[in-house]
């Protein structure tokens, strides 16, 4: 009982309706992905399709658009070409980024999904990649250059 009471002290005061100070009230605002759509292509003949017409022939995509309303999801039917099954996701910023779902099962390509849904759409930035190796020293060969060859233009 004691740690019962100890838990309540210890807990925020919840913000009430009635309280005459604007400070304390919370207002609850959706949080706003930064994608705003999601376009599933696919081909209703072609083999390397089948896990993406398995993964809408499923309840997994009703699910994941209900939950993400903010975003929309679009299924393209693509004709032909020969091209594989795609998901692109068009962000807020204007960029997109496509993952190609070639042969997938239904699980891998919600987690596919779910991984566009979660990126922000901003390209990698230049801090993530690695510096370029520099050396203090010179080489031992020296600077090369085509003026100090011997035989230049000189057949032999």
């Amino acid at each position: 009982m004691a740690s019962r009471l100890l838990r309540r002290s210890l807990a925020a005061p919840l913000p009430s309706a009635s309280s005459s100070s604007p400070h304390t009230q919370v207002p609850l605002v959706p949080l706003a992905r930064p994608c705003r759509k999601l376009v599933l292509s696919y081909s209703e003949s072609l083999g390397s399709h089948r896990g993406i017409r398995d993964f809408l022939a499923s309840a997994l995509v009703v699910d994941l658009a209900r939950r993400n309303p903010q975003v929309e999801v679009v299924v393209d039917r693509v004709e032909g070409n020969n091209k594989h099954p795609i998901l692109r996701a068009l962000y807020t910023n204007g960029r997109s980024k496509e993952i190609c779902v070639r042969n997938l099962p239904p699980a891998s390509i919600l987690q596919k999904a779910k991984l566009l849904l979660d990126s922000s759409g901003h390209p990698i930035s230049s801090s993530l990649r690695r510096p370029s190796v520099q050396s203090g020293n010179d080489s031992v060969r020296g600077v090369w250059s085509a003026f100090h060859e011997e035989n230049l233009g000189r057949q032999q």
